[in-house]
């Protein structure tokens, strides 16, 4: 029998403003992971940002698929929805110190999130193949959980190893939609009861918050520094990076998505593809937000190996995601991808003695060009 906050099945589903007010939280968690990047930018504060990442990135996709099956004109939704959005909130607050003294703050925010979630979803979709799902990942969370917990416990090198552990088990467990022996997979995402439009919407504007975060840092280091023409060249070439970003995503992979989702007969294997494709997208997003932050800052100084990753790590994860997203929902790439890849492989190395104004600025030209790569592509197609 339905539970009365779950969606009936086929019904429309569409983004509420409570969903919208949910992600205003990841505005600041994505923040806040650039700016403790951005403050010690060597490899370790990488590793960290990268578990913290996983973990925040984890926390928004798991919410965002429960959510669609829920009714969000539903009182007790809505107040759920707050709840997670408060957790989350105490999850985000402890970014910044999560590997020194805010380390328990961090994991109960995550742990509450996670584990009130998916028991909800247990009792809500109680009696459908989702619900049984649930119950599997409850038992995956729990798990993982321990690892968070010990991280919590230990420190240094150890909290850093757990933690690392801790998070990619997680979207493993997602990959593996969450098997356990004797239970196997509970669900089959080719028959989930997904609303395809309202994934997509959710993807879409999530993708829109990673990406103004990146406008945000940049705007801040720029007030944050004296005024110099190097600067201004540093924060217009970083803007035209920014907006290459959101021209390839919307010119081309979400067109995509969004016809895939349309002919697909039950949108959950796409929405899935969706989600780890939208994983890499935020990782890359808050790469190249610091390497512009960086390159704003310090433009005339010479590039480090920090830097260098970032400014061309950061566009090339993008490129990936999207290979792998379109790789996967149609069979094809743009060739304009690939070669993006190669060009910011080479650039890397070219310009890794120089400055970092010249490195933003070889970035900032590859992404550019694939999108102007894409609008002509876009352009014939419609003309043929």
């Amino acid at each position: 029998m339905r539970v009365a906050v779950s969606r009936e099945p086929g019904a429309e589903r569409y983004v509420t403003p409570v969903e919208l007010f949910f992600d205003l939280v990841y505005v600041f968690a994505i923040g806040e992971l650039s700016h403790h990047l951005v403050e010690h930018a060597d490899l370790r504060t990488g590793a960290e940002t990268v578990i913290m990442a996983l973990a925040v990135v984890y926390a928004w996709y798991m919410t965002a698929w429960g959510a669609n099956w829920l009714d969000p004109e539903r009182l007790t939704v809505r107040l759920l929805l707050v709840g997670l959005m408060f957790a989350s909130l105490l999850m985000s607050v402890a970014i910044g110190d999560a590997f020194d003294d805010r380390a328990w703050l961090f994991v109960t925010g995550y742990l509450l999130l996670q584990l009130a979630r998916t028991a909800f979803l247990i009792v809500a979709l109680r009696g459908r193949p989702q619900g049984e799902h649930f119950i599997n990942a409850l038992v995956w969370e729990i798990l993982i959980g321990c690892l968070w917990v010990a991280g919590a416990i230990a420190d240094g090198d150890t909290r850093l190893v757990l933690w690392g552990l801790a998070a990619v088990a997680a979207h493993g467990g997602a990959w593996a939609l969450h098997w356990l022996p004797g239970r196997g997979r509970a669900i089959d995402l080719e028959h989930t009861e997904i609303s395809g439009g309202h994934l997509m919407e959710r993807f879409r504007l999530f993708f829109i918050i990673a990406l103004g975060e990146t406008v945000l840092t940049t705007g801040n280091a720029f007030t944050g520094e004296p005024f110099t023409s190097e600067r201004l060249l540093a924060l217009a070439l970083g803007f035209a990076g920014t907006v290459a970003l959101w021209w390839c995503y919307f010119e081309r992979a979400e067109v995509v998505g969004t016809e895939t989702l349309e002919a697909a007969e039950d949108a959950g294997a796409v929405g899935w593809l969706g989600t780890w494709a939208l994983t890499l997208i935020v990782l890359a997003l808050i790469g190249i937000a610091v390497g512009d932050e960086l390159a704003i800052a310090h433009p005339g100084d010479d590039a480090t190996l920090e830097f260098t990753i970032l400014t061309f790590g950061g566009p090339a994860l993008f490129m990936l995601a999207q290979i792998f997203f379109l790789g996967e929902a149609v069979g094809r790439v743009p060739r304009s991808r690939p070669i993006a890849l190669a060009a910011l492989a080479l650039l890397a190395a070219a310009t890794a003695s120089l400055t970092m104004i010249v490195g933003i600025a070889a970035s900032a030209a590859v992404l550019v060009a694939v999108a102007i790569s894409d609008t002509v592509r876009t352009e014939e197609q419609a003309v043929a």
